[in-house]
Parts: C-alpha cells; structure tokens; sequence
C-alpha cells in the first residue's frame, strides 16, 4: 500500500507536466499541434500495452544497476516510427531524472487525466444474452446521452465512449453497466435483491 502511495505521489507531477504539455499544442488553432495530442494519448496507450505484455521491461528500467543510456536504447525501440518527439523527450527525461521505475503508474496516471480531459469513457454492459446490433447501438446512444455533455470554459466536448458486452447469465435480465468505478445496475436480479431486502427476504 506504501509503495502504491508514494508511486501515485510520484506519478501524478509528471503525468499533469505530459498532459499540460499536450493540451498547450491542443488548444492552439493549428491543427497539427491538435493532432499531437491524440498521438501522445495514442504513443502511452502503446507503451502501457508493451509493459503489460512484458513486465522484465519494466523490472530492467527500474534497475539502478542498468545505465541510463541502455534505458535510452531500449524505450527508443519500443517506440514506433509515428511516436511523437514529445513523447520521447518525456521518456528521456523520466530516465535523466531517475523516475524511470515509475514509467507503469505515470503511464496510467497520464491515460485517465486525458481520458477525462477528452470526456472518453470506458464501459461494460453486462446482458443476460447477446444483444444485436440494432440493441447495442440504441444502448449506447442513451449511454451518450446520460453521460455527457460536459462544458468547459471555451469549449465544448462531447463524451466518447468505448463500450465492452459482457454476457452474465446470472443477472436473468436487463443490464448491469459498470463506468469507472461506479455500477448502474438495472437487471432484474438487481431489482430482486433490492425488493428481498425491503421485505428482509433472502431470495438466492
């Protein structure tokens, strides 16, 4: 739990400077500078994949054993060929800085500040059957619509939402859908369970 803390107390400068930086080339007029942006949230997105997918990476860049410049070698072929040179410059910079072990977390923490910042949610709907394509475009059109819009102070964004179906067969119908951390739960068994206790009955 310690290491968690100060691993978040870590990450949470250096992921805001990233965003800070990337939100200065979004909101200028040219459209290129806006499209770097994207291309940082699409370069972190990349890098969390590979260090999900291969935790000695991590382990390597975090050894204080290993010099700097090999860390250098190593971040630089993870990198693909349209990796933005600001993201680059950061990464160089988390190893001149020695905060390199902390690549994981300050990853994680950039992604969810950008997420917010561009309204993008992550959602799971859970049916008690496959739902097609007519339902599950209908499902996250009102899912749009009761998540957004947000406002800010000189412009408008809509939320975008990456949307997962899951099937639950336990749930008997409706849906469950997790945003974040929060759960709506609109199933049958939900409003079940939710009767069973006004009654002080146990149903399952």
């Amino acid at each position: 739990m310690a290491n968690t803390m100060f691993g978040s107390k870590i990450a949470n400068p250096y992921s805001e400077a990233l965003l800070q930086l990337g939100l200065n080339l979004y909101l200028k007029e040219d459209n290129a500078d806006t499209q770097v942006f994207f291309q940082i949230i699409f370069d972190m997105e990349n890098l969390l994949t590979i260090l999900k997918l291969t935790p000695i990476l991590e382990n390597y860049l975090s050894n204080p054993l290993v010099l700097d410049k090999d860390k250098k070698k190593v971040l630089d072929k993870c990198l693909t060929k349209k990796t933005s040179s600001t993201t680059k410059k950061f990464l160089m910079l988390l190893v001149d800085k020695k905060r390199i072990g902390f690549i994981k977390i300050i990853t994680q923490t950039f992604l969810n500040k950008a997420y917010d910042f561009v309204c993008l949610k992550f959602v799971q709907v859970y049916s008690a059957s496959k739902l097609n394509k007519d339902q599950k475009s209908q499902l996250i059109e009102k899912l749009k619509l009761s998540l957004g819009p947000e406002f800010t102070t000189s412009k408008v964004y809509y939320p975008k939402i990456n949307v997962t179906f899951l099937i639950d067969k336990e749930i008997l119908g409706g849906f469950i859908i997790k945003v974040d951390s929060k759960i709506i739960d609109l199933s049958l068994r939900g409003e079940l369970e939710c009767l069973a206790k006004q009654m002080e009955i146990n149903l399952f």
